[in-house]
């Protein structure tokens, strides 16, 4: 079978012609999901002229089971799940210590992947959020209600490939559910890719450096420096 895609790159130049309308646009922040997500999203974020950065999700869980009491995102943003925490009857002291764990962990990826850098303002901006693919799209579904939380004005889903289904689910969840390539039926997402070896953390790090200092740093006007 010939695969629609080269490789995560060809991906994304793909992909931001799709998305050509948002290029030149002032408003417009392109977060990845890593790891391979950053790399689509670097072609798309190149192509459009916008601000790169990343995005992250993290479940809070109790120290024991596995329920998820809510969500962390990063950009910073929290979701709780009410239903849940109260079905459990959990006191505030065990949901701090849980949601601090979450923080936790949730540093030491941003840390690994991310220069230093503080996090983007979403507040009032069109945000394109870049996946590798989806199949049932629920990681991006998640991340599109914590984005929101961010004030993001406009949140925007972005694949190469998708599942038909998948996207359809995704539909309520955002403003806008972008993907060219939608097969049927829809095979595991690396038989899509000629070349779909993993990501690692220093290719993320170095692609980020890479937009920030070409065409996209983030400077006082995207900062919240709060």
């Amino acid at each position: 079978m010939i695969t629609p895609f080269s490789h995560r790159a060809h991906a994304g130049e793909v992909l931001a012609r799709s998305l050509a309308r948002f290029a030149g646009r002032h408003d417009v922040t392109v977060l990845g999901v890593p790891n391979g997500g950053a790399v689509v999203a670097f072609e798309v974020a190149r192509h459009l002229a916008a601000p790169l950065d990343l995005c992250f999700l993290e479940p809070i869980s109790p120290a024991q089971g596995e329920a998820t009491l809510g969500l962390l995102g990063w950009p910073p943003a929290q979701q709780l799940h009410e239903p849940v925490i109260n079905a459990l009857g959990m006191s505030d002291e065990p949901l701090r210590q849980a949601t601090a764990r979450a923080w936790r962990r949730l540093r030491q990826r941003i840390h690994a992947l991310r220069p230093p850098s503080p996090p983007p303002s979403l507040h009032g901006r069109t945000v394109i959020l870049v996946d590798e693919g989806a199949a049932q799209g629920v990681l991006l579904q998640e991340l599109a209600g914590l984005v929101r939380r961010t004030g993001a004005r406009t949140v925007v889903a972005a694949v190469p490939v998708g599942a038909r289904e998948g996207l359809r689910l995704l539909a309520p969840d955002f403003d806008d559910v972008v993907c060219p390539w939608q097969p049927v039926p829809f095979d595991v997402l690396p038989s899509f890719y000629g070349d779909f070896r993993p990501v690692t953390e220093e290719e993320v790090r170095g692609l980020l450096l890479r937009a920030w200092g070409d065409w996209g740093r983030l400077d006082a006007a995207t900062l919240d420096v709060s």
